[in-house]
C-alpha cells in the first residue's frame, strides 16, 4: 500500500511539473518573427487579449490567461509598445507586459516643412495626438518658455533620430521639449554662437536662413556657397527674394516653378515683398544647413540660378546682368520641357 501510495504521489508530482512546464515554460509564441504590439492608455485586459489574437501571437491563448490573472496582470496593465520574440514562455511575456518593459520608438525629423507635418509626425509615431501637438505650437506662453515664438517654434527641433517611449505616460510634449532643449544646449555651443555673432545674426535666425539654404539646393556641397550669397544680400539691404520661401507662403510646397502668382501672394513669408528674414523657419533644417550658414562661403556673389543643363546645379553671378543671361536660359529650358 504505501508503494502504491508513493507512486501515485511521485506519479502526481511529475504530472504537476509537467502541468507547471507546460502553462509557464514552454514556448506559447509561434515561430515566426518578432512581433510588435501596441497596448494604449487604459486599455483593459481584453484588449490585450485582442492585440494578441490579432497578431497570431499566441499558440495557446488559453495557458496565456491562466498565467497572467494567476499573476495578477489585468490589474496591472501598462501602456506602451512591446515586441514579442518567437518562442516566449507565457511567464516571459507576463513579465514583461505587467512590468512594462517596452520597446523604444525611433522619432526620426528629417524633411519636416510646416508646423501642421510636425504634428502629424508625432501622432504617427507616438500615442500623442497630433491636435494636442498643434495646440502647443500655437500657445504664445508655451513657445514663449523657451525663448521662441509660434512662428519660429519649428527651429526649435532639430533633425535627427531620437528614442522615445510609445505611450504618453513616458513621452509627453514636455518630455519632448525637453530633449530638444538638451540637445539644442550641445549643438549651440559656444564656437557656434560666436560664429552666428560674427554674422550679426541669433541662432533662431541662423536656423531661419538654414532652411532656407536647405530648400534652395540639389547638391549640398552648394550650402556654405548659397548661404554666402544670402548674408551677402542681408548685409546690404537686399531682398532676399528666395522662392522656396514663396512657396513655403502659398503652402504650394511642390511646386516645380515659381510664377508671379507665387511672387505676388501677400506674406510675410514674401521675401520678394518683405525684406530680412521671415519671421520663422520654412522646415527643419539639417545640422549641415545650419553649419553651411555658420562656415557661409565669403565671395562677391548677390545672384544665383539653377544651371540651364539641369544637373541640379547652380550658376553663381555678382552682378544681375550676368544673372539675366542665366535665368533667361534656364526659363527657356523649363518651357521646353513644359513646366510651367
Amino acid at each position: 500500500m504505501w508503494r502504491v501510495i508513493i507512486w501515485l504521489l511521485l506519479l502526481a508530482t511529475l504530472a504537476g511539473a509537467a502541468l507547471v512546464y507546460a502553462v509557464f515554460l514552454m514556448p506559447n509564441t509561434t515561430n515566426r518573427k518578432s512581433v510588435v504590439i501596441r497596448i494604449p492608455t487604459g486599455a483593459r485586459f481584453e484588449y490585450v487579449l485582442h492585440e494578441l489574437r490579432k497578431h497570431g501571437v499566441l499558440r495557446s491563448e488559453q495557458t496565456f490567461e491562466w498565467v497572467a490573472r494567476y499573476k495578477n496582470y489585468p490589474a496591472y496593465i501598462k501602456p506602451g509598445q512591446y515586441q514579442i520574440s518567437p518562442r516566449t514562455n507565457n511567464r516571459k511575456l507576463v513579465n514583461m507586459l505587467k512590468g512594462g518593459l517596452q520597446l523604444p520608438v525611433k522619432l526620426v525629423i528629417n524633411n519636416i516643412r510646416t508646423k501642421e507635418e510636425f504634428a502629424g509626425l508625432i501622432g504617427h509615431t507616438l500615442e500623442l495626438d497630433s491636435a494636442t501637438v498643434m495646440l502647443h505650437l500655437n500657445d504664445t506662453a508655451f513657445c514663449n518658455s523657451y525663448q521662441r515664438t509660434t512662428e519660429n517654434i519649428l527651429g526649435f527641433f532639430m533633425a535627427d533620430t531620437y528614442e522615445f517611449y510609445w505611450d504618453r505616460k513616458h513621452t509627453d510634449m514636455q518630455k519632448i521639449m525637453d530633449v530638444m532643449q538638451e540637445v539644442n544646449r550641445q549643438f549651440w555651443n559656444e564656437e557656434r554662437r560666436s560664429k552666428a555673432a560674427n554674422i550679426n545674426l541669433t541662432p533662431s535666425e541662423v536656423v531661419i536662413l538654414a532652411s532656407i539654404v536647405e530648400k534652395e539646393v540639389f547638391h549640398d556641397s552648394e550650402m556654405p556657397t548659397i548661404a554666402g550669397v544670402y548674408l551677402n544680400r542681408l548685409k546690404i539691404g537686399m531682398l532676399l527674394q528666395a522662392d522656396p520661401t514663396l512657396k513655403f507662403a502659398t503652402r504650394d510646397l511642390d511646386a516645380r516653378r515659381v510664377t508671379n502668382r507665387h511672387r505676388n501672394y501677400d506674406s510675410p513669408y514674401n521675401t520678394y515683398l518683405y525684406p530680412g528674414l521671415p519671421p520663422g523657419p520654412i522646415c527643419i533644417p539639417r545640422k549641415n544647413a545650419i553649419d553651411a550658414v555658420l562656415n557661409a562661403q565669403q565671395h562677391n556673389y548677390l545672384y544665383f540660378c539653377a544651371n540651364p543643363d539641369m544637373s541640379g546645379y547652380s550658376v553663381f553671378s555678382e552682378n544681375y546682368e550676368q544673372h539675366k543671361k542665366v535665368a533667361a536660359m534656364y526659363q527657356k529650358k523649363l518651357n521646353a520641357m513644359n513646366i510651367y
